[in-house]
C-alpha cells in the first residue's frame, strides 16, 4: 500500500472534498494545505497588515504557532490556541490567499511544517505543491482539473448563501488566482512530470474518488 499520496489542483477543482474522502476509505491521515495558506491570510488581516508588507506579513506568520487537525468529519486549525477554522472561508480571505502564498518565506515556513506533518504516517495531503515540490517523492501523485467555467459554478453553488458576490466576480477572482498561483517564482501551480491528470468536468464526486483509489490499488 502506498503511504503518501499528494493531490494537486487549480483553485475550486474539488481537491479538498475528494482528497478527505479518499484518506477516510483508505484509512489515511488527511491534510488540506490550502487551509494553512488561508490561515496565514487569516493573520494578515487579522493584525491589520497592508497586503503590500511582505517585512510584516513574515514576521507575522513566522511568529505564529500553527496546529492542524482534520478528519472525516471535519477540521480543526489553530493558531497560538484559538480555532480559525471557521474563520477561513471569506470572500476576504479568497481575495488575498494568493498573495500571500506567493511570498517566499511564508512558502518556506509552511511547507517545513507540511513535511513534518507527512514524516509521522500514512497521509493524503492537498494543495497546489504537493507532488512537486511539499512531496517530490510521493508515491502517487494526482492532479485534479476542472476548466474555469466549472471551477466558478462549483464555489458559486458553495458559497452563495454566505457571500454577496455574483457569478461572475467569483469567476473573476478564480481567473485572478489561477494566474497569481501559475506565474509566481516560488512553487508556481504546475503539473508533476509524473503525476496522473484527471478531469473532473463531467465527473461525479464520486466518479474522481473511485478513479483515484483504482490507481492507489493497483
Amino acid at each position: 500500500m502506498k503511504s503518501q499520496i499528494s493531490i494537486d489542483g487549480p483553485a475550486a477543482s474539488g481537491k479538498t472534498s475528494i482528497g478527505r474522502k479518499v484518506s477516510s476509505h483508505l484509512k489515511f491521515r488527511f491534510l488540506d494545505t490550502g487551509l494553512m495558506y488561508r490561515a496565514a491570510t487569516w493573520i494578515v488581516i487579522k493584525n491589520n497588515i497592508n497586503i503590500d508588507n511582505e517585512f510584516e506579513i513574515i514576521s507575522s506568520v513566522t511568529n505564529s504557532n500553527f496546529s492542524i487537525n482534520s478528519t472525516i468529519k471535519e477540521d480543526s486549525l489553530f493558531i497560538d490556541n484559538y480555532n480559525v477554522i471557521s474563520e477561513l472561508r471569506t470572500s476576504e480571505i479568497d481575495k488575498y490567499v494568493s498573495q500571500v502564498s506567493k511570498i517566499a518565506k511564508v512558502r518556506e515556513t509552511l511547507v517545513n511544517q507540511q513535511r513534518s506533518i507527512a514524516a509521522s504516517g500514512n497521509i493524503v495531503m492537498v494543495g497546489r505543491d504537493i507532488g512537486s515540490v511539499v512531496l517530490p517523492n510521493a508515491d502517487i501523485k494526482i492532479y485534479l482539473d476542472a476548466s474555469l467555467e466549472i471551477r466558478a459554478k462549483r464555489r458559486f453553488e458553495e458559497v452563495k448563501g454566505s457571500t454577496k458576490l455574483s457569478f461572475k466576480e467569483i469567476k473573476q477572482d478564480l481567473e485572478k488566482r489561477d494566474i497569481i498561483d501559475s506565474n509566481r517564482k516560488i512553487s508556481p501551480l504546475t503539473i508533476p512530470e509524473d503525476a496522473t491528470v484527471v478531469n473532473t468536468d463531467n465527473l461525479t464526486i464520486s466518479q474522481v474518488i473511485e478513479k483515484i483509489i483504482s490507481i492507489v490499488e493497483i
